[in-house]
């Protein structure tokens, strides 16, 4: 256990005379303090405490004639001076800003038991408090004439805050778990290199002589046991703030008089009713002109990796991801008239990405072109999503509804059934992107002869994402919008109920734009190396952004094609085409000369709901980048290099445009 305490003092005089007659001196010392308590509790539970007080000593202030003067004016003594300075000290000042943090690290046991020693999991909690002074206020019945002082009507006291962290990084090794039955065991432990002198051979292991169970069931085993870890990560960030506070922290954050704002707020706690619990208990201030909003954050963020091998030479890793980001804020004041507190224009943001899969749409053949016959089944979809709206809600929707075309739009593009899929824009189950890689290649005879290694690449990635969201003015209940509410409930247990003057039911979240994107990175890949010290890398990727305008459903499909080559040589010793006294210049360290050849295709299109679509931006783009390059010694390395750019665009508004450059690089590393 260590615990740490430092303060310190230092003495600030400020001076205002903004009224001659009256000249303010305000003196004070400052009185910052810090904490910091850590504790091993056990080897798996950690426990660390940090604080830091700034508050300041007040002096009294200085009478124009020399002597001291209290705040109505009085001249007072000197010694009437150092018992309020020692007053202050005892009470160890005026508090201008406090912040406190705990965090817990605990590593959950599973390694203790044999039964569970293939999981692994650490938790983390970790929670902030923070309290901050507003300015410093005389009530308006104790200002002195020409004193400056702002008015207690526009005096919004302190503000409290707090944030919590709470996450969990979970493994799991199941290589661990296969190997605690022995057959599995010996299925994934490689057989021993064979020894080259017969005479050493050992002895052959009496498991050997016993009956080799079926090729079947070992191929079945090996088949189920592909699946070697999986590892995953869930962390929720939470935060809220509090304006109008007004007590002062005194024990752990809690103010002295009435333990406010409580052990619950102190620790994290997010419960919305902290405001009109404040309120209840007087300690929020009456003033009608605040104007500081209460507010709540929430971050949710899931991430998880599987990584497959079904058999050495092929590698698999699976790959989800969800983040969800929202606010709410609202005004919460005192009103005269209502002799009470009442919440204004309570809003709720927020934005949210999931991963998905629409591979399914990825290959159609019309895609690129200006008929698309994913765009028609959107259309289609329109109609389904509409009746199925009814259904459920036994309300009449458009075609043009919100709520109609987003869902329309997941279904056709990720090429899912409208009938099935779900009413909601936020998808709550992320599915799986992924990246193979196989080696094998390298291993067969031919190959080895020739290739050092020998790789092929494919990689997918998708992403759906809703580019910002606010709750609907009719809509403005905290149990509606508020952030104990699931976003991914809309349009599953919480539905639309208000309705426009045309009888259109109006959204409770008002979304202006959703995005799907997917990319083949890359669709296939191959990178070798071989014996002769060349090394070859080609790619052919695809991407596909689409993103739906929602307030006109109108979509833009941007689609890009590209090839890459690179080609690279390594030469040893090589020999220059020329003689220095006699002799042919050989260069001692290697001289890697590299080939870099790209080819893009980029088109994007507009399509419209029941109207033409429309090429609007194209081009292909071609580029050459070949470079030589000689390491003189680990410090400096020649370049020269040269790049050229094609660029022919696809409409008739674009212009062909080329690019050249060339040069020569001398870099050289000081560091090393």
């Amino acid at each position: 256990m260590r615990a740490d305490l430092d303060r310190s003092f230092s003495k600030i005089i400020y001076r205002n005379d903004g009224f001659e007659s009256a000249p303010n001196y305000l003196k004070f010392f400052t009185f910052n303090r810090n904490y910091n308590v850590r504790w091993n509790l056990t080897k798996s539970l950690t426990l660390e405490y940090t604080a830091r007080a700034n508050a300041v000593i007040d002096e009294p202030d200085s009478d124009p004639e020399g002597g001291f003067s209290n705040v109505l004016g009085r001249t007072i003594s000197a010694s009437e001076y150092r018992d309020s300075v020692n007053k202050n000290l005892r009470s160890f000042g005026r508090m201008k800003n406090y912040d406190q943090s705990i965090t817990v690290n605990y590593t959950l046991p599973f390694d203790k038991f044999p039964a569970s020693n293939w999981v692994g999991a650490d938790v983390r909690y970790n929670v902030n408090f923070g309290w901050k002074a507003g300015p410093v206020n005389i009530p308006d019945s104790q200002v002195r004439p020409g004193q400056t002082d702002i008015a207690d009507s526009l005096d919004f006291r302190h503000t409290i805050m707090n944030s919590r962290e709470r996450s969990i990084t979970g493994k799991v090794d199941l290589v661990k778990l296969y190997n605690k039955s022995a057959f599995l065991k010996k299925l994934n432990t490689p057989p021993p290199p064979k020894p080259k002198n017969a005479q050493l051979k050992a002895k052959p292991d009496p498991a050997d002589t016993l009956p080799k169970p079926p090729k079947l069931l070992v191929n079945v085993a090996k088949l189920l046991m592909s699946v070697r870890s999986v590892n995953g990560t869930l962390t929720i960030n939470d935060g809220t703030i509090l304006p109008g506070f007004n007590e002062t922290p005194y024990l752990f954050g809690n103010s002295k008089r009435n333990a406010a704002p409580g052990w619950g707020f102190i620790l994290g706690d997010q419960d919305a009713d902290i405001r009109k619990r404040a309120a209840a208990n007087g300690w929020l201030t009456k003033s009608e002109y605040l104007t500081v909003p209460f507010s709540q954050t929430q971050t949710i963020s899931l991430t998880a990796r599987a990584n497959v091998e079904p058999n050495p030479d092929i590698k698999i890793q699976l790959d989800i991801r969800r983040e969800s980001q929202a606010s709410y804020e609202e005004i919460y004041r005192y009103d005269d008239a209502l002799q009470g507190y009442q919440s204004l224009n309570p809003s709720r943001r927020g934005n949210y990405r999931i991963s998905t899969v629409m591979i399914n749409t990825a290959f159609n053949r019309t895609n690129t072109s200006v008929s698309s016959e994913i765009f028609k089944r959107f259309e289609e979809n329109l109609v389904t999503m509409r009746r199925r709206f009814a259904e459920v809600t036994n309300s009449e929707y458009d075609t043009t509804s919100q709520d109609v075309v987003i869902p329309a739009f997941i279904a056709a593009y990720t090429g899912r059934s409208a009938d099935k899929v779900s009413l909601s824009p936020f998808p709550r189950t992320p599915l799986p992107n992924w990246r193979v890689d196989y080696t094998g290649l390298s291993k067969i005879k031919g190959f080895s002869d020739v290739f050092q290694s020998f790789t092929i690449s494919h990689g997918y990635q998708s992403t759906y994402s809703v580019l910002g969201y606010s709750n609907s003015l009719q809509y403005t209940d905290a149990s509606t919008v508020g952030l104990q509410v699931p976003i991914g409930d809309y349009n599953r247990r919480v539905f639309s109920s208000q309705v426009n003057d045309r009888g259109e039911v109006i959204p409770i979240y008002v979304i202006s734009q959703v995005t799907l994107s997917e990319q083949f990175s890359p669709l296939i890949g191959v990178n070798f190396r071989t014996r002769s010290k060349i090394s070859t890398r080609i790619e052919y990727k695809t991407k596909r952004d689409l993103a739906l305008n929602v307030s006109n459903a109108q979509i833009t499909e941007a689609s890009s094609k590209d090839v890459t080559v690179e080609m690279g040589y390594t030469k040893s010793n090589m020999r220059l085409p020329f003689r220095s006294q006699g002799r042919l210049v050989v260069l001692k360290n290697d001289v890697t000369f590299r080939m870099n050849v790209t080819v893009s295709d980029m088109r994007t299109i507009q399509r419209k709901v029941e109207e033409l679509n429309v090429v609007t931006n194209g081009n292909i783009n071609i580029q050459l980048r070949p470079n030589i390059s000689y390491e003189v010694n680990k410090k400096l390395l020649i370049q020269m290099y040269f790049e050229r750019t094609v660029n022919e665009p696809q409409v008739s508004l674009g212009f062909r445009r080329a690019t050249s450059r060339f040069g020569a690089q001398l870099r050289y590393n000081l560091t090393q």
